[in-house]
C-alpha cells in the first residue's frame, strides 16, 4: 500500500473513532424510568414523628430531603411526620402510619435523595373533589435535575385512585421524585440501590476505542503489505 493510500485509511479512521465517541458519551440519551406500583426489595424510609409541622427542607432516613414548595418554588408549610387523622376530600383520611401532607394549596413535594437510587416508591393520597381542575403529576429527576419520567392524570380520574406510586431505572440515576397537585399527603416511602457494575470510566473508555481502532489499522497494513519471496 502507498503512502498515499495509508494516509487516507488513517484519515478515515479518525472520523470514524471520533463518531464513536460522540454516541458513547454525547449522543445516547438516558433511557425513561418505568413507573412501578410495588418494590418489594426496597428499603423503608421512615418518616420522624413528634414534629409534625415543617415549613423548610427536612433530612431523614438514608439522606433522604423531603421538601413542599408552591408551583413557583415558594417554600411553603405542611405537616410532616403527623400521625393524627388526617382528611383528603373525596379519598377518605390517613392516621396512624406517620405522613406527609400539605391541603387547600396547590404545591409540590419532593423527596431528594443524597446518594441517587435505582427506585423509589410511596404511598400517596389526594383529594378527589370533581370541582378542583389541578392534575396530580408524578416526576422523577437525575442527580443533574433532567427530567426521567412522569405521570399525569386528573385527580378524580376513577382509572388512578390513590396507592403507591413511584418510579423504577436500571441503574442508580434518580436523585429526586415529586408529586404536584392539590391537598396531597405521602407514606410508606422505600427506596432501592441497585448494586454497581464495574463499569469503566469514560477515559477508560476512550483509550480501549483508540486502541481498537489503532489496532485495526495495523492488521490492514500487515495483510497489505507484500510478502518476501522464499529463497
Amino acid at each position: 500500500m502507498s503512502h498515499s493510500s495509508q494516509a487516507a485509511l488513517r484519515g478515515r479512521a479518525l472520523p470514524s473513532l471520533a463518531l464513536a465517541g460522540v454516541l458513547l458519551f454525547g449522543g445516547v440519551q438516558p433511557a425513561a424510568a418505568a413507573v412501578i406500583h410495588t418494590l418489594p426489595e426496597g428499603v423503608a424510609q421512615a418518616f420522624p414523628t413528634g414534629n409534625p409541622y415543617a415549613s423548610s427542607p427536612r433530612t431523614f432516613g438514608d439522606g433522604v430531603t423531603y421538601n413542599v414548595t408552591t408551583p413557583a418554588g415558594v417554600q411553603t408549610s405542611s405537616q410532616f411526620g403527623a400521625t393524627g387523622a388526617y382528611s383528603f376530600a373525596g379519598s377518605g383520611s390517613w392516621s396512624g402510619t406517620p405522613y406527609a401532607a400539605f391541603g387547600l394549596q396547590s404545591a409540590i413535594m419532593s423527596f431528594s435523595f443524597a446518594d441517587p437510587v435505582s427506585a423509589a416508591l410511596a404511598e400517596f393520597n389526594w383529594s378527589r373533589n370533581a370541582v378542583d381542575p389541578t392534575p396530580i403529576t408524578f416526576r422523577a429527576y437525575n442527580s443533574a435535575g433532567k427530567l426521567l419520567e412522569s405521570l399525569s392524570f386528573a385527580a378524580n380520574d376513577p382509572s388512578h385512585v390513590s396507592g403507591f406510586y413511584g418510579f423504577q431505572r436500571a441503574s442508580n440515576d434518580i436523585g429526586r421524585i415529586e408529586v404536584e397537585g392539590y391537598w396531597v399527603g405521602a407514606r410508606n416511602l422505600s427506596t432501592l440501590t441497585s448494586a454497581v457494575s464495574a463499569v469503566p470510566e469514560p477515559a477508560t473508555w476512550a483509550m480501549m476505542i483508540i486502541g481498537f481502532g489503532g489496532a485495526g489499522v495495523a492488521i490492514r497494513r500487515r495483510r497489505s503489505s507484500p510478502h518476501p519471496l522464499l529463497a
